[in-house]
């Protein structure tokens, strides 16, 4: 419990120093306010310049405090936006390597793979309104979220699918009209 306020204090710490660092005149390098723990539990913030990361940019995700979640993502990064109120689930993986861990939110659940210490998100259900799916929600209709989507690149009785380079979303049904959840998962 103690080492989970270190950490989300240390978050908290970076976040701050980033809104304070300013803005980069230069439109393809940016600021990252990193923390480090000291010597003595003191936590040390340092500004370093990094490229963006744009490779997710048109990929399929939800944002969550103003921060885009999406398949393929680092859990560790995620659960750092998302924050320690979920309930967490760990089974063996289906194929029988590694382990398969659910964080369950309050309307949403990363489904991650963790596997020789490297844990990645890898599917993303949501089933709350109150979410916002890149602009749009569940309860929404199919049709409506087809007009905004565009043509999925499959459709089915329960629902439609669209699949990016590298994320897919998932849009189920009530077999009607009413959009009831949303998956966002890697492709394989």
């Amino acid at each position: 419990m103690k080492k989970t306020k270190i950490m989300t204090a240390a978050i908290a710490l970076c976040m701050a120093a980033a809104m304070f660092a300013g803005c980069s005149t230069n439109e393809t390098a940016g600021e990252t306010a990193v923390a480090t723990r000291i010597e003595g539990g003191q936590t040390q913030i340092a500004i370093e310049n990094s490229e963006p990361d744009t490779s997710m940019e048109n990929e399929y995700g939800f944002t969550y405090n103003g921060y885009k979640i999406y398949p393929g993502m680092p859990a560790s990064e995620a659960l750092a936006i998302c924050g320690d109120d979920y309930d967490q689930r760990e089974d063996a993986s289906c194929a029988g390597q590694g382990v398969d861990v659910a964080y369950m939110y309050q309307g949403f659940t990363l489904g991650a793979y963790r596997d020789q210490g490297v844990e990645l998100i890898e599917v993303i259900q949501i089933d709350d309104s109150i979410i916002d799916c890149g602009g749009f929600h569940v309860g929404d209709s199919l049709k409506d979220t087809k007009a905004l989507l565009g043509t999925p690149t499959s459709e089915y009785e329960f629902g439609a699918a669209y699949k990016g380079t590298k994320t897919q979303l998932e849009l189920l049904t009530d077999g009607v009209d009413t959009i009831n959840e949303v998956i966002f998962r890697v492709v394989r």
